[in-house]
């Protein structure tokens, strides 16, 4: 997936914009993305999540620390798709 995926409701991009964090467009999944090689280059997706315990996981895999945009969004996607707002 692209950036083209992405909503005006959700994205984080915190890590100097290398990894980013979106609400797929269905709003079913947060879809965890990064950015190879160039800046014009597009994001790829490579994380898939419905629940926030599991994109935790991952992007703490990753990074070691969880930004708090991450660790406040509802503990599924359903959650903030719903109108469920962080």
């Amino acid at each position: 997936m692209t950036g083209k995926a992405q909503t005006p409701d959700l994205t984080i991009t915190p890590r100097k914009g290398k990894y980013r964090v979106i609400l797929c467009r269905d709003g079913i999944q947060w879809i965890l993305q990064r950015k190879k090689g160039r800046d014009d280059r597009p994001w790829e997706g490579f994380g898939y999540y419905t629940t926030r315990a599991a994109l935790m996981r991952d992007w703490e895999r990753l990074h070691g620390q969880i930004p708090p945009e991450i660790a406040s969004l509802p503990d599924r996607v359903r959650g903030y798709a719903d109108g469920k707002t962080v």
